[in-house]
């Protein structure tokens, strides 16, 4: 395998920003003083790439299993009288502002460090890579819900991934220079 340097960088900002990503902000009130405000990021066929709901008892971040399993229907979210379409920038502005509030963070040794790790699920292992604002080679494919998170493949072991990250499955880190070095050997699947 060849170093990741070797090959053609893409940013999880690259990747994210695709002017065929649409956003959507959803806001609902009880009536009262609670108030939910979803986001999302959904790409032209609907799947959802990254999306958080914050509420007055703090924030949760998805996608959820429903919105992984399958594209969602974008004109009806968009019909509904409590979405509005905002700019990829308003979605950024909103979307850091609460993105370290990440359970997920927690389960790295150190988010701010890269760090390459293995999760398994549904009888595969998936070679994942923490890449805290670096580009990554062509060979890694975002993990939905994160700008950070890589996993070795293309978009469909991109989702597959996901679902074992969400499901809190155990993540085998280790340090790594794979963001400008070669990357480390990992022990195959039993």
């Amino acid at each position: 395998m060849e170093p990741i340097a070797d090959v053609p960088p893409v940013s999880s900002w690259q990747a994210n920003n695709d002017p065929s990503m649409r956003y959507l902000r959803v806001t609902i009130t009880d009536g009262g003083d609670d108030v939910a405000m979803t986001l999302y990021e959904v790409d032209a066929d609907g799947w959802v790439y990254r999306q958080c709901q914050m509420r007055a008892d703090g924030t949760r971040f998805s996608p959820e299993d429903i919105l992984m399993c399958r594209p969602v229907n974008l004109p009806a979210m968009l019909s509904h009288p409590c979405a509005e379409e905002i700019d990829a920038e308003d979605f950024e502005l909103l979307w850091n502002e609460v993105v370290n509030e990440r359970a997920f963070l927690s389960r790295l040794p150190d988010p701010r460090a890269p760090w390459e790790g293995t999760v398994d699920h549904g009888g595969r292992r998936f070679r994942l890579l923490w890449a805290p604002n670096a580009e990554v080679g062509t060979q890694w494919a975002a993990v939905p819900g994160f700008d950070d998170l890589f996993v070795m493949g293309d978009s469909s072991v991109a989702r597959r991934a996901c679902s074992a990250v969400f499901l809190d499955r155990p993540v085998q880190w280790r340090t790594t220079h794979a963001v400008t070095d070669a990357p480390a050997r990992w022990p195959s699947a039993a």
